[in-house]
């Protein structure tokens, strides 16, 4: 369970990412050693890697970083994670909150609950493998499909990894450029 929207938004990206196989908010906590005493800290998230690597995640606005306290009391604490295996990283909203990815990946999220492949999906796709790279208004235009269709439907297969767009720089609620998952 996220604590805040900062979290929230970073969830968006960790369920997108091929490279991370699970995440998990506020996971079990630590000690660290600051100003002489012992203190308690529980990361924001655990992430686990394909690679079978670990990381927490601390999530914070940029404007809270600046202060020499809190950077002295994040290196306190990642310097103890470090003691256990396990790097902590500091994210910050400028790295979770960039779009057109953020609101890309939070649209393809709508699409999350869909399970199986339609008769039409599966024709889209074959269309789209045969085409290579393909302008999503194409394939609405080339198969006959009213464009809100064609894009809940390619929605469905982006969100199920078949289809793919640059999420980075295409914006999906445009005309974004396609191609199939080999």
């Amino acid at each position: 369970m996220c604590e805040s929207t900062l979290e929230f938004d970073a969830c968006f990206h960790h369920e997108y990412n091929d490279l991370i196989e699970s995440f998990g908010s506020q996971p079990e906590g630590f000690k660290y050693e600051f100003m002489g005493k012992s203190l308690p800290y529980t990361p924001d998230a655990l992430i686990s890697y394909t690679d079978k690597t670990q990381k927490y995640h601390e999530y914070k606005p940029y404007s809270k970083i600046a202060s020499p306290l809190f950077r002295a009391e994040f290196a306190a604490k990642r310097a103890a994670s470090l003691k256990m295996g396990i790097d902590l990283i500091l994210v910050t909203d400028r790295q979770i909150r960039v779009n057109p990815i953020l609101n890309n990946l939070k649209l393809l999220h709508r699409y999350s609950g869909v399970y199986g492949i339609s008769s039409i999906q599966n024709e889209l796709l074959s269309f789209i493998q045969k085409s290579g790279v393909i302008k999503l208004n194409d394939i609405s235009s080339q198969i006959g499909l009213p464009i809100g269709k064609t894009r809940s439907f390619i929605f469905g297969l982006m969100h199920k990894g078949l289809v793919k767009a640059d999420l980075g720089c295409d914006d999906l609620t445009n005309n974004p450029t396609l191609w199939a998952t080999p």
